[in-house]
């Protein structure tokens, strides 16, 4: 065999393999950090603020969306807002939600006694509520999404309060 030769069969031995077109991955974990404005208002009760937090997203198949998240909230006191959310998103760099999320506030709140309410409502704030994401952008393993807007309605039988929510700025790292 000729030394010609027998590099050629090095070079072919130890080249990779042609690269296969990879499918993207069915479950995507990333972190996220984000800040903004939570409120509940009832005729019971008002609880919320401004502050931040972080959560932990799943995309499924690059279009469903589950998450969960914790922020802490100051303006009434201190509060925690945890948020458990399912929802939808647009595929490409340009990527806009919409989740319906379920939210509950704990800590500090202004209690109004009423007819209705002779004593304090006994436990968390929670809303059901929408959340919309217009201004949401995918770059590679990256996620900005600026201004998301939420509502939502809970209950202080008797009587409905409402949740809003509103996301100034949410940055996410895919893990």
């Amino acid at each position: 065999m000729s030394v010609s030769a027998l590099v050629v069969l090095s070079a072919l031995a130890t080249s990779p393999a042609p690269r296969e077109e990879a499918e993207p991955p069915r479950h995507q974990l990333s972190l996220y950090g984000r800040s903004g404005v939570t409120a509940y208002l009832s005729a019971a009760r008002t609880q919320g603020g401004v502050g931040g937090g972080f959560g932990l997203r799943d995309t499924v198949d690059g279009r469903w969306l589950l998450q969960v998240d914790a922020s802490g909230l100051t303006g009434l006191g201190s509060a925690l807002a945890v948020r458990v959310g399912a929802g939808v998103q647009r595929q490409g760099w340009w990527a806009p939600a919409a989740l319906v999320s379920l939210t509950g506030l704990f800590g500090d709140r202004l209690d109004f006694l009423t007819p209705e309410h002779p004593v304090p409502v006994a436990g968390p704030s929670v809303g059901l509520g929408v959340t919309l994401a217009p201004a949401r952008f995918t770059l590679g393993g990256a996620q900005v999404s600026v201004l998301e807007l939420g509502v939502g309605v809970g209950t202080d039988r008797p009587g409905l309060g409402m949740m809003y929510g509103l996301t100034l700025l949410e940055v996410g790292v895919a893990l």
